[in-house]
C-alpha cells in the first residue's frame, strides 16, 4: 500500500513530490503550536487532493502552487514579526509627516484626512468590492490565464509570489503604521495591536455583518503598510498584460488597479506612498519573474493568423 502510493506521488511530481504534501504538514504543525485555522485545512486538504488525484489537476496544481507558497508565506510570517517590529522601529507619525509634505491638501491635511470627511455608503460599497475581490480574483484570474495564455500564467504567478517576497522583506525592515493606526493612536507604537479593518467597519456595519471584521483580525501583522500589496495585486496582472491585453481588456487592468488605489486611500489602510511603493514593487516583480523564466516582456506583438485577411488600408 505504501509503496503504491510512493509510486503514484513520485510519478505525477518526480522530485518534487514535497509539493502536494508542504501545505498539509503545515497545517499538523499548527496543531502544537495552538494555531491551526479552518483555512490551513482547506488549503492543506485542496492542494493534496488534487496534486495526486491524477494527471490533469496535478498540472493545475503544480501551474498554482505559486498562490500556494505565498499562502503559507503570508500566515508563518506571524513567527518572526516580534523579531523585527519593534515600537522603535515602526514609522508612524514620519510616514504623515511625509504625505502632508508630498500630498497635503490644506494645511495639516492629507487626502486621506479630507477622504475620512466625505465618506459615503455607496464609496464605501464601492471599494470595499475590490478589497473582498481580490483573494479570489488571483486564482480565477490564474485559471482563466491557464486555459488561455499558459506562459502569461507563470509570469503573473511567479511575478505575484516574487512581489510577496519583496513586500514581506520590506514589512520587516521597514514597519510602517498605516493611516487608521496613527488617525485612532497617535504617534505611540503598541506593537500589540490588532490590525483593524478601518473603512471596511463602514460596510460590515452597512449589511449587518462582521466579514471585515473577522478578516482582518486574523492579519499577522498591523504594521505593513508600506509597500501597499493591496495595489500590488491588479498592477502585477496589469504588467503582465503588457503586449499581450486587448483594447477588451485593458479597460478592465486599468480600472481595478484605479479603484484599488483609490480604495486603499479612502479606506484609511494606506498612505499615497504606500501605493506608490506598491506600485514599484510590482513592476520589480514582474521584471524580475520575467528574466528567471526566460520569457520576452512586454509581450512582443502576436503575429497574424496564416489566413487572416489583410489590414484594410486607412
Amino acid at each position: 500500500m505504501i509503496d503504491k502510493a510512493w509510486t503514484h506521488l513520485t510519478g505525477l511530481w518526480g522530485r518534487w513530490w514535497l509539493a502536494p504534501l508542504a501545505p498539509a504538514l503545515y497545517a499538523l504543525a499548527m496543531i502544537p503550536a495552538g494555531q491551526l485555522r479552518p483555512e490551513h485545512i482547506l488549503i492543506g486538504g485542496l492542494v493534496l487532493s488534487l496534486g495526486l488525484f491524477n494527471r490533469t489537476t496535478q498540472r493545475i496544481t503544480a501551474a498554482l502552487y505559486p498562490a500556494v507558497l505565498v499562502a503559507i508565506a503570508s500566515d508563518a510570517i506571524r513567527f518572526v514579526v516580534p523579531i523585527f517590529v519593534t515600537p522603535e522601529r515602526v514609522h508612524a507619525c514620519d510616514l504623515r509627516a511625509l504625505e502632508l509634505r508630498l500630498f497635503a491638501v490644506a494645511p495639516d491635511k492629507t487626502p486621506g484626512d479630507w477622504l475620512q470627511q466625505h465618506t459615503a455608503p455607496f464609496w464605501d460599497v464601492f471599494f470595499a468590492i475590490p478589497y473582498a475581490a481580490f483573494l479570489y480574483v488571483v486564482p480565477v484570474y490564474a485559471l482563466y490565464l491557464f486555459v488561455k495564455d499558459r506562459e502569461r500564467m507563470g509570469l503573473f504567478l511567479w511575478a505575484f509570489a516574487i512581489a510577496h517576497v519583496i513586500g514581506f522583506a520590506m514589512w520587516l525592515i521597514v514597519p510602517a503604521a498605516p493611516p487608521w493606526y496613527v488617525r485612532l493612536n497617535g504617534c505611540a507604537v503598541d506593537v500589540r495591536a490588532a490590525a483593524n479593518a478601518a473603512g471596511l467597519l463602514r460596510v460590515d456595519e452597512l449589511f449587518g455583518m462582521s466579514y471585515f471584521q473577522q478578516f482582518y483580525a486574523r492579519a499577522a501583522n498591523a504594521f505593513g503598510a508600506v509597500p501597499s500589496m493591496h495595489v500590488a495585486f491588479p498592477l502585477i496582472a496589469l504588467f503582465a498584460a503588457m503586449g499581450r491585453a486587448t483594447w477588451r481588456t485593458w479597460p478592465l487592468h486599468i480600472f481595478y488597479a484605479t479603484a484599488m488605489f483609490i480604495g486603499s486611500v479612502y479606506l484609511d489602510h494606506h498612505w499615497i506612498v504606500d501605493g506608490i511603493a506598491g506600485a514599484f514593487v510590482a513592476f520589480a516583480a514582474v521584471l524580475i519573474a520575467a528574466r528567471l523564466l526566460g520569457l520576452p516582456w512586454p509581450w512582443p506583438p502576436r503575429a497574424p493568423a496564416e489566413n487572416a485577411p489583410p489590414p484594410r488600408g486607412p
